[in-house]
């Protein structure tokens, strides 16, 4: 078996792997949560007179939750007592009955957008708050979750304490007596995304090593090509692979498929992209000019042969080149955040303009000074 015919095979496992992890993804939604789930698992909790006295004076408390395990997109049911103090007279006839109470619902002490109307009544009774579904990343609700995921996920999963206020203020009022886990990812399903998205970058990888995609020449030898690997397309295939996996990453994890490749990385990849045309018109050969009558030509110098991986990067005909090391080593900086920030923080990297200047003006005196290398 040839080398191009191993990149096809192993692009096609990759392939299947990675449809088969959303496949997979999609079938690890757990059921959804119902009002009559949540009253049969609740129920001990709803009967609950243990604190009578605590709840007719008004004193907001969380009496339990259900379920303990839950996902984006999932509803929480929350029972709460001493919502309201107990009367201390019968309601006149005529008299408007007093109006529902809105409780806000924390997670870590955190508040978020979600509300319940909660009957004014001291005794126990079922608030449910529906998580949704988010597709935006730069919705509110969006940059909520993220900020209250990021950097703080074990294994795919996050403890959560509840906390409840009828107030409008910063902190919780009441909290559950027990945390609850949110499952961001299952570790398993993670893993085979994981090894479809690694043997896709191998058979890229082969089908590089064995064609002219990443090179500058398209001369081909007795045992394959032989031109120099281009650093301007080498660096426009990284950028391209980790925007790929990252959008992947984030649109099966938090379901985010909308505004998540920030202008930053637009910009970036511009900066990429026109780095990479510009190199490949530098490398076009010059036309000869025609001989004066009685003078042989001169004859155009030969391509050169690759080295080299890192060797064709890093080196011209001459040997090792400072901006062509300061455009990789800049590159490799650039690509660990954008990768750090998108498992650890569910978010594109937001580089800031000085950064992406900084790149400009590294990738544009690496072209500078590959116009002397013709």
């Amino acid at each position: 078996m040839n080398a191009m015919t191993w990149a096809k095979t192993l692009a096609a496992i990759g392939s299947v792997l990675l449809i088969g992890c959303i496949v997979w993804m999609a079938r690890e939604i757990p059921p959804p949560v119902t009002s009559i789930g949540c009253r049969e698992s609740l129920k001990v909790e709803l009967a609950d007179q243990t604190q009578k006295d605590r709840d007719n004076a008004g004193n907001l408390r969380i009496v339990g939750v259900s379920p303990k395990s839950v996902t984006l997109g999932s509803r929480l049911c929350v029972v709460v007592a001493g919502v309201a103090a107990a009367a201390t007279e019968a309601q006149k006839p005529g008299v408007n009955p007093p109006p529902s109470v809105a409780v806000n619902l924390f997670l870590n002490e955190e508040v978020t957008k979600l509300s319940a109307k909660a009957a004014p009544v001291p005794g126990p009774q079922m608030l449910t708050y529906q998580f949704g579904e988010h597709t935006d990343a730069s919705s509110d609700e969006g940059k909520f979750w993220r900020g209250l995921l990021a950097g703080k996920t074990v294994n795919g999963v996050m403890s959560l304490s509840v906390g409840v206020s009828t107030t409008q203020s910063s902190a919780p009022t009441a909290l559950a007596p027990e945390n609850i886990e949110l499952v961001v990812y299952k570790t398993k399903v993670l893993a085979v995304g994981g090894l479809a998205m690694l043997i896709l970058l191998v058979a890229f990888v082969v089908f590089a090593a064995n064609s002219t995609v990443l090179r500058d020449t398209p001369d081909f030898g007795p045992n394959g090509p032989t031109g120099t690997y281009s650093l301007g397309r080498t660096q426009m295939a990284l950028w391209l692979v980790l925007s790929v996996a990252g959008f992947i990453f984030l649109w099966l994890t938090l379901g985010f498929y909308l505004h998540v490749i920030t202008t930053a990385v637009l910009v970036l990849l511009g900066i990429n992209g026109a780095t990479g045309l510009a190199a490949i018109v530098i490398d076009q050969p010059k036309p000869a000019a025609p001989a004066a009558q009685g003078v042989q030509a001169a004859a155009a110098p030969p391509a050169r042969t690759s080295m080299g991986f890192i060797e064709d990067l890093i080196c011209d005909a001459e040997g090792a080149k400072l901006q062509r090391l300061q455009m990789v080593i800049w590159t490799c900086v650039l690509a660990v955040i954008f990768v750090w920030n998108v498992v650890g923080n569910f978010v594109f990297a937001d580089f800031d303009t000085n950064l992406l200047l900084l790149m400009g003006i590294a990738s544009s005196t690496y072209l500078g000074f590959k116009m002397q290398e013709k």
